[in-house]
């Protein structure tokens, strides 16, 4: 029930899911390395070691990471795979005061969060109460809408679950990630849960622009990617937003 869960999505897309928290992050093998999306919920990087070791990969073959939004569940490895790989960190400046814990909470809050077990939504728990990275990760380059890095992903803008969230588009095989801009549940396409969406509209916006993609494969960033029947989903989910489908709680 605890462990985590590591398997291959595509012929170059790998996952590894903490069932805790059901958060995904991914990892591509390209040409120039391995690029991840999101660094795992463990601030140690033990997430992305159990990934790159199914790959057969190492630390050493990471070329960079891009990471969705700041959000602990998504971005707390992120700065000992950077020191341990000498890797890129990409991010949207939007993110930058909790990235590079401009941000981060000093006194009680501050101390219990570093307390708290990464675990479950103890993860969420450490991001309420500190407010950043466990980890300051500075940032090679800051995204922009359209911007293609790291060998051929084009970043979308995505905003409104956080103010700098960022999806990827990796054209070569139509594969969505999405981080928490769009969800994924038994097989359909469906919201994030209204509390941990910050702007409703704007997060409206960002998933109209993420579903008007020609995509193959949708990773988002929770629960398990999307591989059969996807346009068939997206074209249900973009209707419902056109026709002003309303947005459930827990979505």
């Amino acid at each position: 029930m605890f462990a985590r869960h590591v398997f291959q999505v595509t012929n170059s897309v790998w996952c590894v899911r903490r069932p805790s928290y059901l958060t995904c992050s991914y990892a591509v093998t390209t040409r120039d390395g391995v690029v991840l999306i999101d660094a795992g919920m463990d601030s140690t990087g033990a997430d992305i070691q159990a990934l790159l070791a199914a790959m057969g990969q190492s630390e050493k073959s990471v070329k960079a990471v891009l990471l969705t939004h700041w959000h602990n569940d998504h971005a707390a490895g992120a700065r000992a795979i950077q020191r341990r790989s000498g890797c890129s960190v990409y991010y949207h400046a939007d993110e930058r005061p909790w990235l590079s814990r401009a941000a981060a909470r000093g006194g009680l809050r501050g101390w219990i969060a570093k307390r708290v077990p990464e675990w479950g939504v103890g993860v969420l728990l450490i991001g309420l109460l500190g407010e950043a990275v466990p980890e300051a990760v500075q940032a090679a380059d800051y995204l922009k809408d359209g911007q293609i890095v790291a060998g051929g992903f084009e970043v979308v803008e995505t905003p409104g679950h956080t103010p700098g969230h960022a999806s990827f588009y990796y054209r070569p095989e139509r594969v969505l990630f999405a981080g928490d801009a769009l969800a994924v549940i038994g097989g359909r396409v469906r919201f994030m849960a209204r509390p941990v969406t910050l702007d409703v509209p704007t997060a409206r916006r960002s998933m109209e622009r993420c579903l008007a993609l020609d995509i193959q494969v949708l990773c988002p960033g929770h629960r398990k990617p999307l591989t059969h029947g996807v346009a068939v989903e997206c074209d249900r989910m973009r209707r419902y937003l056109s026709d002003g489908g309303r947005w459930p709680l827990l979505g």
